[in-house]
């Protein structure tokens, strides 16, 4: 996997980049599900300072840019995005990935929904803390790339959050989260390549 997605988390030391996946849903098809409206018109493509110009706070709260990565459909938002808030009806007969940076109200969050429900949920930082049905879901993998150390480890794991730093730590989770998905997204592509955009939200995110 050539990109991988690691570079999100330089990324996000630039801009607030929020980037949904799906696994099972084509690019439009998660579009038009994130959306909160009918019908979503696919726009022509347009780069990500195009996109965020696009967003008026009025009119247009959220335009999004959409692609396809090997199984993955994903799309890159700009401005008021669910981000982890998104409802997880969005994964009915799917798989969803969600990397929310939240530039305004930091930690980052990933969360990972499956078939209406969210499975896993946690902070891209120092520590980890994960909720949903299957919490443990990546830890065996966490802990094998010395991300964490063992759960039972508490002395360990102070020791840990000590040495790493948040950025690092943010890298080598979404190296762990990119192997254990097959997810690899084109860097240079979504950074200053053209994407069709839509608009995926015509009013301020439910979580505001």
């Amino acid at each position: 996997m050539p990109d991988s997605i690691e570079w999100i988390a330089d990324a996000w030391n630039a801009s607030g980049l929020y980037i949904t996946c799906a696994r099972g849903l084509s690019p439009q098809h998660l579009a038009e599900r994130m959306a909160d409206h009918e019908p979503v018109e696919v726009r022509s493509a347009a780069t990500l300072q195009e996109a965020d110009g696009l967003v008026d706070m009025a009119q247009v709260y959220c335009v999004g840019l959409i692609g396809q990565a090997g199984d993955w459909s994903f799309i890159v938002e700009s401005g008021g995005s669910e981000g982890w808030a998104l409802d997880p009806a969005v994964s009915r007969g799917a798989e969803v990935l969600i990397f929310d940076p939240r530039p305004d109200d930091p930690p980052a969050f990933f969360s990972y929904h499956a078939n209406g429900e969210v499975q896993l949920h946690f902070e891209l930082g120092a520590g980890y803390d994960p909720a949903g049905s299957q919490p443990d879901l990546l830890r065996p993998a966490l802990e094998a790339a010395g991300v964490i150390p063992p759960q039972e480890s508490i002395d360990d794991m102070l020791g840990a959050d000590e040495e790493l730093s948040a950025h690092t730590q943010r890298r080598q989770v979404l190296a762990v989260i990119g192997e254990h998905f097959g997810l690899s997204l084109p860097q240079q592509t979504i950074e200053s390549g053209r994407l069709p955009a839509v608009v995926t939200r015509t009013s301020p995110p439910s979580s505001w």
